[in-house]
């Protein structure tokens, strides 16, 4: 009895006790959790300072690197422009020479087409083939300017007939190279004595060619001209530069193309090749432009070998990227490894073309390729770039809005706004009304397909129709025109099926509609200058 009162009263004195106990133990469980958490409170400021300050360090960093990018670009450019500005005039002699030659070439071809149009009037059309082959065989052994001028001509799809257009686009530029003493000879005159190590040739073109080397240990691509090109092409142009005033004289049917204004604008690009500055410049900023894209690679120009410039008139040297040309990387690969690739190519023209106003203007597919380790695309050959007018980049938006809601006048009297080729005459006019209702029937004829089915096509159903009615069009659009039907080709190369107008036209209204937000903050920001500085004036009072 005792004992079993004994164990009550314990019971009672330990559930009396619980209560004090819990407590104890909750209290000590929320200071074990507070005090961490006390404690990260406390170092939150600290963190975070330390990572604002490490972002704003990382951004500074970066805003740096971009501005030296940019700057250094912008002087290889003006070096390039002035070094163009003082080139000699050839001799009268050399130019006779040089002009016999060209005759010597150009007049078996001109008695030869008479022949092949005879013999295409009689149904034999393999005359026609054989010249053609003839032509471009000839065209190659004239020389760089005038394989340049014909591979240019190809990409005039709005002033020269299709079938030529077609041929011209045939044309290789692979040339012997010159000698391994004759690149050391340029080298050395560019850098001195240097630990620049020359290796193997990896391609020759018509104007330069470009080697395997190594500087400091460190794989790089060493790209050097031709010895005596720009003394060729010096007497090519002053000869082309004649026989444009003469066809203009004596032509003037040809007037819309604007022959002289054409071979000004071909001389431009011509000469920007020559001197491997303008590349350099290029390259520069297409890096920059793409720095932040996980999925391009632009090679950069050396900044510095021997204490001076690795870009320089004669030779560049450049990072060496390791890759395969995309079609021959793609033959193996899957579907989803193909598609993925045309995405790529297409987004980074479209980016050229949509937001960075600057494009390559020489896309081919053995221009990309692809580095084995990444899948990135490499971008080549950064020769030739086309940077598009504000005004062009307008109107290109405007021409495809008005595609897109079938007023085909409107659109094609916008791309005439900057024929730079039209005159007043009754001709033209009427010419130029023939072109609007052309077009306008083109874009009609689309209700009853996808829209922008195949780009490529469109373009070259809009240049026929230029070419037909002569009506010579805004040469940065068809740059871009051109750019974005390269580019198409290339895609569908890689997968047939690929929807390239799903991925183009929504990136062009974003475009659009980014720059009227743009240019809506800009009045804004005018607007708000103007009343603060009108607020400052009646206190000043």
């Amino acid at each position: 009895m005792l004992a079993r009162a004994a164990t009550r009263r314990a019971a009672l004195s330990l559930r009396q006790n619980r209560r004090p106990l819990q407590h104890l133990a909750s209290a000590a469980r929320r200071t074990s959790v507070a005090a961490p958490r006390a404690a990260l409170a406390a170092g939150a400021p600290l963190t975070l300072a330390f990572a604002a300050t490490t972002y704003a360090r990382a951004e500074a960093t970066h805003d740096a690197a971009i501005e030296a990018a940019r700057i250094r670009a912008q002087r290889l450019a003006d070096a390039a422009e002035r070094a163009a500005q003082l080139r000699q005039t050839p001799s009268r002699w050399r130019l006779l020479r040089r002009a016999m030659n060209l005759s010597l070439r150009a007049t078996p071809l001109i008695v030869g087409r008479l022949t092949a149009d005879v013999s295409r009037m009689l149904g034999i059309r393999a005359v026609d083939d054989l010249w053609w082959s003839w032509c471009l065989r000839e065209v190659e052994r004239a020389g760089p300017t005038f394989i340049k001028l014909c591979q240019w001509a190809a990409s005039r799809d709005d002033l020269f007939p299709v079938q030529a257009t077609r041929r011209f686009a045939r044309l290789h530029d692979r040339v012997e190279p010159h000698s391994y003493e004759q690149t050391q000879l340029s080298v050395s005159k560019a850098f001195g004595d240097q630990d620049l190590t020359i290796g193997p040739i990896l391609g020759s073109g018509c104007v330069a060619q470009v080697h395997r080397g190594t500087l400091h240990g460190r794989d790089v691509a060493v790209k050097v001209v031709h010895p005596g090109v720009r003394e060729l092409v010096d007497c090519d142009m002053c000869l082309l530069r004649g026989i444009g005033s003469i066809v203009e004289y004596w032509a003037p049917s040809l007037k819309y193309l604007a022959v002289r204004g054409t071979l000004q604008r071909f001389e431009k690009v011509m000469r920007a090749q020559l001197d491997l500055r303008t590349e350099a410049a290029n390259l520069e900023k297409l890096h920059l432009l793409f720095a932040q894209d996980e999925n391009v690679v632009i090679p950069r120009p050396v900044l510095e070998v021997n204490g001076v410039d690795g870009a320089q008139r004669d030779v560049l040297v450049e990072d060496f990227v390791e890759g395969t040309p995309v079609l021959k990387y793609a033959a193996n690969k899957s579907i989803e490894e193909k598609e993925l690739l045309a995405t790529h190519g297409a987004r980074t023209v479209l980016k050229m073309v949509l937001h960075h106003n600057f494009v390559h203007g020489d896309l081919h597919p053995g221009n990309v390729l692809v580095e084995e380790s990444t899948g990135r695309l490499a971008i080549l050959d950064a020769g030739i770039c086309v940077e598009i007018p504000t005004e062009t980049h307008k109107t290109m938006v405007r021409v495809l809005r008005a595609m897109l809601e079938y007023r085909g006048d409107d659109a094609a009297r916008l791309l005439l706004e900057n024929n730079g080729g039209s005159d007043d005459s009754q001709d033209q006019l009427q010419r130029e009304e023939a072109f609007v209702d052309g077009f306008a029937k083109f874009v009609e004829s689309t209700r009853t397909q996808p829209i922008f089915d195949s780009m490529a096509s469109y373009v070259g159903d809009v240049c026929a129709l230029a070419v037909n009615n002569r009506v010579a069009l805004d040469a940065s659009f068809v740059a871009v025109a051109l750019a974005v039907k390269v580019v198409e080709g290339l895609v569908v190369d890689l997968q047939p099926d690929f929807p390239f107008v799903e991925i183009a036209v929504p990136m062009f209204l974003k475009e659009s509609c980014m720059r009227a937000s743009r240019e809506e903050a800009g009045r804004m920001s005018a607007y708000m200058n103007g009343l603060l500085t009108g607020l400052r004036n009646e206190e000043s009072q």
